[in-house]
């Protein structure tokens, strides 16, 4: 484990396993539909070349937590 890795506020991580799922997303808190910014799009976009209904349960779980 790298213990030199600069994460900064807003920043996003996504775990992925040795058996190629993944294992863990961490993404700063989406407060609203402006807080969607090119970082997470890109999360989006990563996300989907493992499970195409990533963004159907991400955005699913961000009006979950809004609400």
């Amino acid at each position: 484990m790298d213990d030199s890795l600069e994460i900064q506020p807003g920043d996003s991580v996504i775990v992925i396993r040795a058996d190629g799922t993944i294992g863990k997303v961490i993404m700063a808190e989406v407060k609203n539909e402006l807080d969607k910014t090119p970082g997470y799009e890109k999360v989006i976009e990563v996300l989907e070349l493992f499970n195409p209904q990533a963004s159907v349960e991400l955005i699913k779980k961000t009006k979950t937590k809004l609400n």
